[in-house]
């Protein structure tokens, strides 16, 4: 099964080189059409507030229309209002999200969503992966046209996910990451009677995801605590991530939103990744929750949802989806549900946040072009070793990147951040090594 230029989350990489130059891009859209569309359907496309977006746009509604597929281009949108236009609107047969989520401007990509809104499984990648090396023939040239008002049915749906919910005593900042969010979180909570300071929503094409947003929320929980606020929301570049800042200044990341969302609503299971912590687990499990743990990716999220039951699911980088209202991914649903809980709970989202003692983790990105570095007999008999070192009281995890050319190593451990950070060093060293060995 070869989807070689898919990643985590669909096809990504530097804009302006392939596959996301000009005529990457366009075949790309030429696959998903065929594939997707009959001659005379329509596929509807978004994309972020990156300077690239709007060339890679332009080279997949050549594409699609090339082979006979009608296009409408919503303009700038959160990716998960993206799958939901899809899913909901009955005239598209598929939806593309042109982002790179939160990597920085020189990043772009390519998300697919099926006609259910749902993204794409391993299988329907490589199916896609061998169409886009593959001889397209051009069709009869189809339409493009333009519909910026499906944007508001999107912010119509959030707020009616929680049609009860009164937020005219909350102060909130929302750090937009400079975004596809941008504006629309702020109108949606002002909506709801929030008192909203906005910040980082002035996209100028290069600043989305700089320094601010769910990757780094530093000056999100920095004016939360000057301007003495309720909470802080931050999001990432295409609007489906979810960090919160309490009014303490603290960040709260996914393990804890899920904790709170599962607790309050009184589920019986949930499901993360293998990055989610040890600490939350073991809180889960003290009120009789069950934790069933998946790779990494939403996606992968999902599908265990679907397998489980549960209907609740997420990422501890902030991916949350609640499978009763949607199913994928999104911040700012995600942020309403919270407060809503939060607010039935009679309690602060601070306090709620002490009910987690996270394990000590090292987060190390080691630079590595060959992934399969990871899977040779040196690294996992020194992580074997280890983890026989931790004695069930933490754990070692280790991936290829989907969207960058690293190895991400993960270790967790309940005694000391030194232990943890000795591991992670020493792991570090050997991917180095073992690289340049088979270099």
């Amino acid at each position: 099964m070869d989807r070689q230029l898919f990643g985590t989350d669909g096809v990504r990489g530097l804009a302006g080189t392939y596959p996301l130059d000009n005529e990457g891009c366009t075949q790309i859209a030429k696959a998903v059409g065929i594939n997707f569309a009959k001659p005379g359907e329509s596929v509807v496309i978004g994309h972020d507030t990156r300077e690239s977006s709007s060339q890679i746009v332009q080279s997949v509604i050549e594409g699609l229309i090339s082979v006979g597929i009608n296009v409408v281009n919503i303009g700038v949108i959160p990716t998960p209002g993206l799958a939901y236009i899809t899913k909901t609107e009955e005239d598209f047969s598929a939806g593309i999200m042109i982002t790179a989520s939160h990597n920085t401007y020189e990043y772009n990509g390519i998300k697919v969503f099926a006609n259910n809104g749902d993204k794409l499984s391993d299988e329907e990648e490589a199916k896609l992966n061998t169409l886009i090396n593959s001889e397209i023939p051009e069709k009869e040239p189809a339409k493009a046209r333009n519909d910026h008002n499906l944007i508001k049915k999107y912010e119509d749906f959030l707020i009616g996910t929680a049609p009860n919910l009164d937020l005219r005593r909350y102060s909130i900042a929302i750090d937009s990451a400079n975004g596809a969010a941008s504006g629309i979180a702020e109108d949606v909570f002002k909506r709801l009677g929030a008192d909203v300071t906005p910040i980082f929503d002035k996209p100028n094409g290069r600043n989305i995801n700089d320094n601010c947003g769910a990757t780094h929320p530093e000056a999100l929980a920095n004016r939360v605590l000057t301007n003495k606020l309720s909470l802080g929301i931050a999001l990432d570049g295409d609007g489906d991530r979810l960090i919160m800042i309490d009014s303490l200044g603290r960040e709260v990341k996914g393990d804890y939103i899920l904790y709170i969302l599962a607790v309050v609503n009184g589920l019986k299971g949930v499901v993360a990744t293998s990055m989610s912590n040890l600490g939350f687990e073991k809180a889960l499990n003290a009120h009789g929750i069950e934790l069933v743990r998946t790779d990494v990716g939403d996606r992968y999220v999902l599908e265990a949802l679907e397998r489980t039951g549960f209907e609740l699911g997420g990422e501890q980088s902030g991916h949350i989806i609640m499978q009763n209202i949607f199913n994928t991914g999104d911040g700012i649903l995600s942020a309403i549900h919270l407060i809503k809980a939060v607010q039935e709970s009679g309690r602060d989202l601070a306090q709620w946040c002490d009910e987690i003692t996270p394990f000590p983790q090292a987060l190390v990105n080691v630079p590595m072009e060959d992934k399969y570095v990871l899977a040779t007999p040196e690294i996992k008999e020194f992580i074997a070793l280890q983890s026989k070192i931790l004695d069930g009281n933490g754990r070692i995890v280790i991936r290829p990147s989907g969207t960058e050319p690293l190895a991400r190593v993960m270790v967790e451990a309940d005694n000391a951040d030194e232990l943890a950070n000795h591991i992670a060093a020493q792991l570090e060293e050997k991917i180095k090594q073992l690289g340049d060995r088979q270099n």
